[in-house]
């Protein structure tokens, strides 16, 4: 955890937003569960499929809640999550894309990897996926936006200049 000592941005959601996802997510399980039950035709292959897709959302929505209980965090190794876990390493990233058509989750942004990464998917925080990372989903929008564009300066020779001087000079 040495390398969160020192953060230079991080990334966070509110309360609010989460509750509010979860509350979204487990409310539509509790509706296909309820119409599961419910609805008088459809037999019994209906009824299942419904009852999993409503256990399902119930599912996303506890994982959802659970995801976005951290943040994110840049430091001059790269971005962790703020459990420590790291997610990529400053000297794998190739670029930020904040473009509006990058494949990018809501509220955020793209990264591209040099190296291919294992998955990792935290719903509404981050999902990785070979040399994609994407950011974003519950995350505040300027919040993400202010983000990429510290990994962006980080990545340019006067941007890691830049950082390195103002950590002498704190």
């Amino acid at each position: 955890m040495d390398h969160l000592e020192n953060p230079i941005a991080a990334l966070a959601i509110s309360t609010s937003r989460r509750i509010f996802g979860a509350a979204v997510l487990c409310t539509l399980g509790a509706f296909l569960a309820f119409l599961a039950v419910t609805l008088p035709e459809g037999g019994v292959f209906g009824r299942v499929l419904l009852g999993g897709l409503g256990a399902l959302f119930f599912w996303w929505g506890a994982a959802y809640y659970r995801a976005t209980e951290g943040g994110l965090v840049l430091t001059e190794e790269g971005v962790f999550e703020s459990t420590g876990e790291a997610i990529i390493p400053l000297t794998n990233i190739r670029k930020v894309d904040r473009s509006f058509f990058a494949f990018k989750p809501s509220n955020g942004f793209l990264i591209e990897a040099k190296a291919p990464m294992t998955r990792r998917w935290k719903p509404g925080l981050y999902w990785r996926f070979g040399r994609k990372v994407g950011v974003g989903g519950a995350t505040p929008g300027k919040a993400a936006r202010d983000f990429a564009d510290v990994i962006s300066l980080m990545l340019t020779e006067r941007g890691a200049e830049l950082i390195a001087e103002a950590r002498r000079n704190s």
